[in-house]
């Protein structure tokens, strides 16, 4: 639609849509796939789309700030006499004595629109930002000591999009890993700033493909990250979590018993 930017986040993932929809201050809907997974889509639009895309963009990556540079491009607001602020001014003025047919001239308005206006029925609040004064309830979560609660809230959403937390391999039982990749360079140095460790580049394995950038980290610092995170993620992550715990948990008895069996 033209003039009529649009935010969407679509997953398989029902809880995390919820959540999201809930920030949107919207409805969630499902897209059948046939054969596929459910789709669930959480989406709005027009000028509270733009207002959210400006809150956010100071917090993505160059390729989605990019994207909401040709979003804000392509926007004509619709030219309005009135809003909030404006609104406040003028019940400010009246409250020092300015008559209704001065205020309606001033700001070109009839007068049956300045009545309104002072008995606080129409413009009587800021425009809704859900994403900001949402009554979703945060977790408690433990902050690793190298970063603050804003970088793990923002490596959780990173995560839950892009990442695996991936259970012990054969060979090194008790070795849990946290392991994602994306394609945009600038977002996965964050994210390995974040998580301490180095990013590893997988060149393109054909001309017209983008090459990915990957980070991995595995051991101990990843069992006191997943554990941090956990709090912070949906269902089917803290899943993986759980399934990564627990086989690391098994390989550790099973060890333990053969040590017993075989002094």
């Amino acid at each position: 639609m033209p003039n009529c930017p649009i935010v969407s986040c679509r997953m398989t993932d029902r809880d995390v849509v919820e959540r999201v929809a809930q920030l949107f201050g919207t409805a969630v809907m499902a897209i059948d796939k046939g054969r596929y997974r459910t789709e669930f889509a959480a989406t709005f639009k027009g000028e509270r789309a733009v207002t959210f895309m400006a809150d956010i963009r100071p917090l993505m990556g160059m390729r989605r700030q990019q994207s909401i540079d040709a979003a804000f491009g392509s926007y004509r607001p619709r030219v309005r006499k009135l809003n909030f602020e404006i609104a406040e001014e003028i019940r400010r003025r009246a409250s020092m004595g300015e008559s209704v047919a001065s205020l309606a001239v001033k700001y070109g308005v009839a007068r049956q629109t300045i009545y309104p206006i002072l008995k606080d029925q129409i413009y009587r609040a800021p425009p809704s930002r859900p994403w900001r004064t949402s009554d979703l309830e945060l977790p408690r979560v433990d902050t690793p000591p190298w970063m603050s609660p804003a970088e793990l809230h923002w490596l959780a959403g990173w995560l839950e999009g892009e990442g695996s937390f991936v259970a012990p391999p054969p060979s090194k039982p008790r070795c849990p890993r946290i392991s994602a990749q994306a394609r945009d360079k600038d977002v996965v140095r964050t994210a390995a700033r974040l998580m301490q460790v180095k990013p590893g580049l997988e060149k393109a394995r054909r001309p017209h493909w983008s090459s990915i950038w990957r980070v991995l980290l595995q051991g101990r610092r990843a069992t006191a990250l997943r554990l941090a995170l956990a709090p912070l993620l949906g269902e089917r992550r803290r899943a993986q979590i759980q399934c990564a715990i627990t086989a690391a948990v098994e390989a550790t008895e099973r060890r333990a018993a053969t040590s017993i069996e075989n002094p």
